[in-house]
């Protein structure tokens, strides 16, 4: 083990991630803040970095000297107990100076490293090594809400923005460099989705003509659904049939929509057999640029995974697998995503990457739930998810002592036993998995489950104001 790696990091091969939100529950990480208020006309990245970086020396630089038309920032999560990080910075800090040196657009590149250090001496030793900016040290909170920000689950990562905007280029920066360490492709924008499969064809399974087709001819201007996945995947293979139940039921009902599937088979073979038991093209096997370029096109990090497109290839949801399990039907095709929905599997993973303002409604009838969580919760999840940062909420409600609603409570350490009887009453919950692994009682801290309370607690924690909450894995007796 490296001296200063903290407990709730594993390092596995080439990363060290963060544990997971089930690892969170038993080991979770001790600092933590709200979510700062958003500032018109100024993107959230840039309030968190602040008017100044560090410099050399100890020089307090502008921010504004990095920032504006035609600029890219990098943002550089690192540490320097992290053995991955020890082997990638020196490689990005070579193709960073090249870059500054001898680039068409040396000026317009600048990185800005944060810290995952444990104390500040470990930070400035690091530092000391890297020809770029940091953000302070203290800023400990900033810190933690940019990693959240860009679900940063693990480290060295190198997240690419527009320095102008503050809208994400690529989340995928390491790779990027890595790949073209001469930096032709700067600032390494990904292709759309249509760009991709401009060049790329589809094969229909067998016994069809095997001859591929242009990818446009068959899916330009529908809805189409990409399905990772593979024959050696077990959850894949249990999967595959629901969908391919679903996927017919949804063009007996007329849905004008393609499949595609996308292998992560290793051998042409075990994908060519895999893809009989389909109904829908394929990228054909031997296309790995296609299909690698698709999955870093969209984070695919598991399979099986069901990207769910509009007719102009923008993403309509990456959870199209569970909307699947939850609709077999597809009587809600193409699932897009409601501003206030019912806790369920389909939903759930959201816990796990945005602050979810759950409503636990005091009612048996599911009807009577909805009605209830749509009249209190229904007009702040609307108004919250179309203001600036509304990604970075989730609104849900479940009924009292509905078993999901019971494990997300035991996991949050607000219940201790899942199967108990659920006290009365209805109940306001906010839960930052991802962010801070906090969770705040809010009915416990005076909120009425109503509309007034839940916009004041959504008022209030972009203000800052709900106060410390509960760190999950924290005993009550802490």
């Amino acid at each position: 083990m490296v001296d200063g790696k903290p407990d709730d990091v594993i390092c596995e091969g080439d990363v060290c991630r963060r544990v997971t939100p089930e690892e969170a529950a038993a080991h979770a990480a001790k600092a933590g803040a709200p979510e700062p208020g958003e500032a018109d006309g100024v993107p959230k990245v840039f309030q968190l970095l602040g008017p100044t970086l560090l410099g050399k020396e100890g020089a307090e630089v502008p921010l504004s000297s990095v920032t504006g038309p035609g600029k890219v920032l990098g943002l550089y999560f690192s540490a320097h107990w992290c053995p991955p990080c020890q082997h990638f910075t020196p490689e990005l800090a070579r193709i960073y100076e090249r870059f500054r040196a001898f680039h068409a657009r040396k000026e317009d590149w600048s990185v800005v490293f944060v810290s995952s250090d444990r104390d500040e001496d470990s930070f400035k030793h690091y530092f000391e090594n890297m020809p770029w900016l940091a953000l302070p040290f203290a800023k400990r909170e900033a810190k933690m809400e940019l990693s959240a920000l860009y679900k940063v689950r693990g480290i060295p990562t190198l997240i690419i923005l527009d320095g102008e905007t503050g809208e994400l280029i690529t989340a995928d920066g390491r790779d990027a460099v890595v790949e073209d360490d001469e930096c032709a492709g700067f600032p390494w924008k990904p292709r759309s989705f249509e760009e991709i499969m401009a060049g790329a064809s589809l094969q229909d399974p067998a016994p069809a003509d095997p001859r591929p087709v242009p990818a446009l001819e068959r899916i330009k201007g529908k809805v189409t659904l990409l399905y990772f996945s593979a024959s050696w995947c077990p959850p894949c293979r249990r999967f595959t049939p629901k969908l391919v139940e679903t996927y017919k039921a949804l063009k007996a009902a007329g849905k004008d929509f393609e499949a595609v599937l996308v292998s992560a088979d290793r051998e042409a073979g075990a994908a060519t057999e895999y893809h009989s038991h389909m109904a829908w093209p394929m990228i054909p096997y031997d296309d790995r640029k296609t299909a690698s370029e698709l999955n870093t096109r969209f984070g695919v990090e598991g399979i099986p995974t069901l990207v769910v497109l509009d007719e102009a290839g923008q993403v309509i949801t990456t959870e199209g697998a569970a909307a699947v399990m939850a609709d077999p039907t597809g009587a809600r095709f193409p699932w897009r995503p409601q501003p206030l929905e019912a806790l369920s599997p389909y939903t759930a993973p959201r816990i796990n990457n945005a602050a979810v303002l759950l409503l636990v409604v005091d009612e048996e009838d599911q009807a009577k739930a909805e009605e209830a969580a749509t009249a209190a919760l229904g007009p702040v999840a609307t108004a919250t998810k179309a203001a600036p940062g509304g990604d970075d909420w989730a609104f849900l409600y479940a009924r009292r002592g509905d078993e999901m609603c019971q494990s997300v409570l035991h996991f949050c350490g607000l219940v201790k036993d899942p199967k108990a009887e659920p006290p009365a009453g209805s109940r306001l919950l906010l839960l930052d998995v991802p962010g801070s692994q906090t969770v705040w009682d809010l009915t416990a801290a005076g909120y009425e489950a109503t509309e007034a309370g839940c916009a004041k607690a959504v008022a209030d924690r972009k203000a800052k104001k709900l106060g410390p909450g509960k760190k999950l894995g924290e005993d009550d007796d802490e």
